[in-house]
């Protein structure tokens, strides 16, 4: 009987200590504060996190970028703070906040808006690619957790990034890009150069001045792709490289061939000399690329007897008689066998022709009063003897 109320005591007080203990666990299981939020500084000795909202410190070393679920005693000590029993990652269970814009990591990891927004970290997408971002904001940088890339952007926006591929059309202090409609200006970063005739895709920001102009920010974002096309000089396009053999009908500081409607730049020969063209189209002229003469007008044959035909000509052949009138202008004949022509000698030309001299004269046959006459544009092209 004795053993039987010592063996209670015992039960009653076993149950008393359990019950208590339990008790005790479940208190101190509900003094843990719960936080979930993204590490957006980490030293040593500390970590911040936020939801965006509210920014924790918490005295452990975490990784930036990633969310964190966190148990522990929350306090407010100028700022809330935890005492950290666990840690760790886990999905965000807070209100992200969506920003979309061009990726533009430049000196620094930047969304275009086209204002700029900064980036604490980079995003797996292209330079310029269009992107739909979601994170927090920290300070004055918005943290990505969830990046979907757009692809490049299809038309020009002003401030934003646009990718274009085009020919060269100008080259050095002006760099002229023709992308099959239009003229866009392209500023490129200091030592990075493109030459006439290149096929060329550059990625830049634009901006929308009287001409779509693009600011290249790197070397890496201009690609040569090689020679622009080419076509017949007769028909080549903008943006093309002209190529075939034309005859000169007019020179200077361009030159007029007969092939083309266009004058030619960068190149000089003669009138009559016959040229081999590789020059890039621009809208209203040629730039040669690679031009050489082909044949010489010395070449031509003596055209004194043949008045018809068409183009640039030689004639060669004795002066028979002069005449000079009061406005400077002059008349001479011109004399081969049973062949002549009138060479109409203007003022202008600065040159002086006597009886009796042997001349050669390039340039385009013509008629003067009915009769039919030879004509010449400068004074290179009329010289003494077989020249």
């Amino acid at each position: 009987m004795v053993n039987n109320w010592r063996f209670a005591v015992v039960l009653v007080i076993g149950s008393i200590v359990v019950l208590g203990s339990a008790e005790y666990l479940t208190q101190e299981s509900r003094e843990f504060d719960e936080f979930t939020g993204l590490c957006v500084y980490s030293s040593g000795s500390f970590s911040v996190l936020t939801d965006g909202k509210v920014q924790v410190v918490v005295y452990i070393p975490l990784e930036e970028g990633r969310v964190y679920r966190v148990l522990g005693r929350l306090y407010n000590a100028t700022g809330l703070k935890m005492e950290v029993a666990s840690a760790e990652p886990a999905e965000p269970d807070f209100e992200l906040e969506t920003v979309s814009g061009a990726y533009w990591p430049s000196r620094g990891y930047y969304l275009l808006t086209p204002e700029r927004v900064k980036l604490a970290f980079p995003l797996s997408a292209e330079k310029g690619e269009l992107v739909l971002v979601k994170g927090v904001w920290y300070g004055r940088r918005f943290y990505p957790l969830i990046a979907e890339p757009l692809g490049l952007p299809k038309h020009p926006r002003d401030g934003m990034p646009w990718s274009v591929e085009g020919t060269v059309l100008y080259s050095g202090s002006r760099t002229v890009l023709w992308n099959g409609s239009e003229e866009i200006v392209l500023y490129l970063p200091y030592g990075v150069s493109v030459e006439p005739g290149e096929r060329v895709r550059v990625l830049g920001l634009v901006r929308e001045y009287s001409k779509l102009t693009l600011l290249v920010d790197s070397e890496d974002d201009v690609d040569v792709l090689g020679d622009a096309p080419e076509g017949d000089v007769a028909a080549a396009r903008v943006g093309e490289i002209a190529v075939g053999n034309c005859t000169v009908i007019e020179a200077g500081r361009s030159l007029r061939l007969d092939c083309t409607g266009r004058r030619v730049y960068n190149f000089r020969a003669r009138v009559g000399d016959t040229v081999s063209i590789r020059a890039l189209v621009r809208r209203s002229s040629l730039y040669c690329l690679a031009c050489s003469v082909v044949r010489p007008r010395e070449l031509l044959p003596n055209s004194i007897c043949d008045p018809d035909g068409e183009g640039a000509r030689r004639i060669s052949g004795r002066v028979r008689w002069v005449r000079v009138y009061k406005n400077g202008f002059g008349i001479a004949n011109v004399t081969d066998g049973d062949c002549w022509v009138l060479l109409k000698i203007r003022k202008s030309l600065g040159v002086t022709i006597h009886n009796n001299q042997t001349v050669t004269a390039y340039g385009f046959f013509t008629t003067y009063r009915g009769m039919p006459a030879f004509e010449v544009q400068s004074g290179d092209d009329l010289c003494s003897g077989n020249c």
